[in-house]
């Protein structure tokens, strides 16, 4: 193995079923193995062996659970599973993936419950409340109360927007960047960022909408000409909501 070829050890990662990985590391492995020594120790082969036969299990576990999460979303005809009526209009917003729309389903259930989207960005954690030291306001901060849950996936949400802002630029980075620009800090900016998608998702899903990043972008009173369109070729169909 110490003086295997890349392409060997490629080949050998493949046969010990570490497809996903072997391609990336062959490179790595083929600078490595000459500076390394063999020892021979049967424990820690069977060691590895079970460590790979594992890591298998799981990887195929995780694509079974992937496979019933996109069911209960999309449905399924044959087993007579009726597609969630809130799955296209929460695939339509920005960097939501399927798992991240079956948690925010899970978490808000019927969005008919919540009577404003003050009492839902509460419900999931993300809205403000008075700092008090007796009787004196002292400011704001983020509400500690909520669904875990949910403000966990609202701040994914915000983490992948920012990351790809420059690449695919929303109406939710340059809030960010005009909140920060403000003289807000960052982690501030990134709450109130979550607390906007929370208010954004509550608006589509209260009125029965696909998002539309043009329409959002001009209700909110901003000018962008290269929107990033998720679905480019479906018809504006929602009215945005607040501007703060």
């Amino acid at each position: 193995m110490k003086e295997a070829t890349a392409e060997e050890i490629y080949q050998t990662l493949i046969r010990a079923g570490a497809k996903g990985v072997a391609k990336k590391a062959e490179n790595t492995l083929a600078k490595v193995m000459p500076n390394t020594i063999a020892v021979p120790a049967e424990h820690l082969v069977e060691r590895q062996k079970w460590v790979i036969e594992e890591a298998l299990r799981l990887e195929e576990s995780i694509k079974l659970i992937d496979q019933e999460i996109h069911t209960l979303l999309w449905g399924n005809p044959e087993k007579c599973v009726e597609p969630h009526p809130y799955t296209e209009i929460l695939m339509s917003l920005p960097f939501i993936s399927e798992n991240i729309a079956c948690t925010l389903i899970g978490v808000i259930g019927d969005i008919e419950r919540f009577r404003t989207y003050k009492e839902f960005k509460k419900y999931l954690g993300v809205s403000a409340e008075n700092k008090q030291s007796g009787i004196s306001v002292t400011g704001t901060r983020q509400t500690y109360s909520g669904v875990r849950d949910a403000r966990r996936v609202l701040y994914q949400i915000a983490l992948i927007v920012l990351a790809n802002g420059q690449k695919h630029p929303t109406v939710f980075k340059l809030y960010y960047d005009r909140k920060v620009n403000e003289g807000m800090n960052k982690k501030k900016a990134i709450g109130h960022l979550c607390g906007k998608i929370a208010a954004l998702i509550y608006t589509v899903l209260k009125n029965k909408k696909i998002y539309d990043p043009i329409i959002h972008a001009k209700a909110c009173g901003i000018k962008m000409d290269n929107l990033y369109l998720k679905n480019p070729s479906k018809e504006p169909q929602l009215l945005m909501s607040n501007k703060n």
